[in-house]
């Protein structure tokens, strides 16, 4: 899924609520840096770098990346950007990542033999869904399958995005955002909600990307199934009969590139117990 493109989308019409309840800013008004594009083509910038102003009329730069995943260096490219952007405007920053998904090996300060760096870290995954569901803010709620209780408070939320008082562009475009971020969780999550909200979801401009993600994913489910089944005809063509426990695993596999060598081996092989243990080299 284009779990980005929900992310940008959340963040350009939502991104005063984001920066309230999920990092304690009290921002009373903010704007999303651009900066030119022969400043950013040779070096990676923020996700979202913005500017804030808060309630007290101070002005800060708050750096926001949204992780679907856990990655090692982050820390240390986090900290590469807020230097670059500490030295381009001499503005206090601060420094945030929104983490979608669990992972053991998050951590919030990054350390090495000279610096010490601390930054918001924000677990999506550890607020608790039926809370945001209570308060009803709409442009909170699609981050709601991917708190704990979320598929469970998923209907909710979605009858409450439906029935707020935001024009219908924006709310296609945060049901459409939490059909993004529910394939997070579940692929069955997106179908249910295409399903039920799809007149609505229609008036969204990611909408068509959802909807080609969800045919390239039905063409790629389509081609293991049939070279599963191209593994198990050929082997019956050759040996007759295929016990079940071998069309089991064959089942079970779902890379398209170990399926097609499957398929090779098919059809070279010399007897189904070599072709047995070929499988449990592959379980391996």
């Amino acid at each position: 899924m284009h779990y980005d493109i929900a992310a940008k989308m959340l963040m350009e019409k939502c991104r005063n609520e984001i920066l309230r309840e999920f990092l304690g800013i009290a921002v009373a008004e903010s704007t999303i840096l651009e900066e030119a594009p022969q400043e950013t083509v040779s070096v990676k910038r923020s996700d979202f770098p913005i500017w804030v102003r808060d309630e007290s009329g101070g002005r800060r730069l708050v750096l926001v990346e949204i992780q679907s995943r856990w990655e090692k260096d982050l820390p240390v490219r986090l900290l590469n950007y807020r230097s670059r952007y500490l030295l381009k405007y001499a503005a206090e920053v601060v420094s945030c990542v929104l983490l979608l998904r669990p992972a053991p090996g998050a951590v919030s300060v990054y350390e090495d033999n000279e610096v010490t760096f601390r930054f918001r870290f924000i677990p999506i995954h550890d607020l608790d869904a039926r809370e945001f569901v209570r308060r009803g803010t709409p442009c909170l709620l699609p981050f709601v399958p991917l708190m704990r209780h979320g598929e469970e408070a998923m209907e909710a939320a979605d009858a409450l995005i439906y029935g707020s008082s935001l024009p219908r562009g924006d709310k296609a475009d945060m049901l459409t955002a939490m059909a993004i971020l529910s394939g997070l969780v579940s692929k069955e999550l997106p179908r249910m909600l295409l399903g039920r909200r799809r007149d609505t979801m229609i008036e969204s401009a990611a909408y068509d990307l959802i909807k080609e993600e969800g045919y390239k994913e039905g063409m790629q489910q389509g081609m293991q199934q049939g070279i599963r089944q191209g593994v198990i005809d050929a082997l019956e063509a050759r040996f007759e009969l295929v016990p079940d426990s071998i069309a089991a695993i064959i089942q079970e596999i779902d890379e398209l590139a170990v399926l097609k060598a499957l398929l090779k081996k098919a059809v070279t092989i010399d007897s189904l117990d070599s072709f047995r243990e070929l499988l449990s080299k592959v379980l391996e």
